[in-house]
């Protein structure tokens, strides 16, 4: 902690349209839900000041929560912050010590109030500043740098919030979870992979909540397997999907669902050179779905973390009130870890962890992996990839609830034949071999023997729609 120097610096006073507008017991209440819920901690202190707490102890002890969290990345306990009032002048160190007891059993019966009235302090001068900021600029001349300061505060206002903690009272929440469960379908967070085998692992599908990871080599499938389960998402269960592209860009995937839904070779749909029939059939099918998949890119830098992914949700919401329930994140290698690590292992464990962490906000998520290099040829190898496989860290996979691996010797990929390994699915083991039809020149992995249909303008609903839970109808392709 601090010297004594430091405990002892005046603290400097805002402005008046700074400071707390509250009394002095709001502003015990919210220094002890500081110290007790990091969450809202963590999104409300850049925005806060010692200054404007209007008693000399709440700001000190304010003050002690930041210093804190900037040395250890943690909010302390308000009775550390007690316990360091013995560091203080004899003279005052009882009357510090009081206040924070006062601090500790602060009257907590308002407390989504307090939250709400703290984000309102919190917009309100984000605001101010801006203003006063804008109104230098206009008056010096500087049209355009007005213009700027006041569209940034906007921007920053609009994305100035958070979310209430994840928090119940157990046992008298029970009339309330069980109303719950009576009216939800237990399906209805299962994402189809349309792949039956693994389905039928997953319990349906992989669920809202879940983290699912591929591991596969180079060039070997990932891309278009994540893809297929996009398509999936969208054509079984008119789901919102979220693709991600860390590698290869936008415009690559792209053509790469094009020709999923098209059912025509890869290199065809590149050059726009199929039919006028096919081209009429995609139409189609693709006005059923607007909106339902979006596709973004991330390949300007090589540091993004989770925290981008955030921001472009937080984006689609605030400006489509657009809300995904599949995320595909292609693929989480090339994800960074939040704050400060030393090795790329820490690195990568923390970016796996992260990535569970938004699957845990209600998110089905999807991702990928690379193996450690091979020492043998892999066009020859039949042995299965598996965990013990991960190149960098087996530490960054093991927060998953799936574990799977994409198998091909030059013979299968000949044969447009792939094995699945489905190793694990939460804490059993699925160990299960599937075989499954993987033609690269259509981009299509699906059941062995299934030939991929696709939706024609004389069809009312395109292959495999499911809509209100009706089971999916199936058309046979057009000859």
């Amino acid at each position: 902690m601090a010297n004594n120097s430091i405990h002892r610096q005046p603290i400097q006073r805002p402005v008046p349209l700074t400071a707390f507008p509250f009394g002095v017991e709001f502003q015990k209440a919210l220094l002890r839900l500081l110290s007790e819920d990091s969450a809202f901690a963590s999104a409300a202190m850049p925005h806060l000041e010692p200054g404007y707490f209007e008693n000399e102890v709440l700001a000190w002890a304010y003050n002690m929560l930041v210093q804190y969290k900037d040395k250890y990345d943690a909010v302390p306990s308000l009775r550390v912050v007690q316990d360091e009032t013995r560091r203080l002048d004899p003279s005052v160190q009882e009357f510090y010590r009081l206040t924070i007891e006062q601090v500790i059993h602060a009257d907590m019966s308002a407390e989504p109030w307090l939250r709400d009235q703290t984000l309102d302090f919190i917009k309100r001068n984000i605001y101010v500043r801006a203003h006063q900021e804008s109104a230098a600029a206009f008056n010096g001349g500087d049209v355009e740098k007005a213009y700027e300061i006041s569209m940034r505060a906007a921007d920053e206002i609009l994305n100035t919030d958070w979310e209430s903690p994840d928090r119940e009272f157990f046992f008298e929440n029970f009339p309330q979870r069980y109303s719950q469960r009576l009216s939800e379908d237990p399906m209805a967070d299962s994402i189809s992979t349309g792949i039956h085998e693994l389905d039928h692992t997953l319990g349906g599908g992989l669920s809202k909540g879940e983290l699912g990871i591929w591991i596969a080599h180079s060039k070997r499938g990932k891309t278009t397997l994540l893809a297929n389960h996009g398509v999936q998402g969208v054509r079984r269960g008119n789901h919102n999907v979220l693709h991600l592209i860390f590698e290869g860009g936008r415009k690559q995937v792209a053509a790469r669902y094009d020709t999923i839904f098209a059912q025509e070779a890869y290199h065809l749909v590149r050059a726009s050179g199929f039919s006028e029939e096919t081209f009429q059939r995609i139409q189609y099918e693709y006005r059923m779905f607007t909106r339902r998949l979006v596709l973004r890119g991330f390949t300007e830098r090589w540091d993004y973390t989770v925290a981008d992914i955030f921001e472009e949700m937080r984006d689609l919401k605030r400006l489509h009130n657009w809300v995904p329930d599949l995320v595909i994140v292609d693929y989480g290698d090339l994800l960074r870890g939040r704050g400060n690590h030393r090795t790329e292992t820490e690195h990568q464990t923390s970016a796996f962890r992260d990535l569970k962490a938004l699957a845990n906000r209600g998110y089905a998520v999807w991702t990928a992996s690379q193996p450690q290099r091979p020492k043998n040829d892999i066009d020859a190898k039949t042995e299965l990839l598996s965990s013990r496989n991960i190149a960098d860290a087996y530490a960054k996979i093991r927060v998953a609830d799936f574990i799977g691996s994409l198998n091909q010797t030059k013979e299968e990929r000949t044969a447009k034949q792939m094995r699945i390994y489905a190793e694990m699915y939460r804490d059993n083991a699925a160990d299960r071999t599937i075989m499954v039809h993987a033609d690269f020149a259509t981009m299509t992995i699906t059941n062995p023997g299934e030939v991929p249909a696709v939706s024609s303008p004389a069809s009312p609903i395109p292959f495999g729609y499911v809509a209100n839970g009706r089971k999916p109808v199936q058309k046979k392709a057009p000859i």
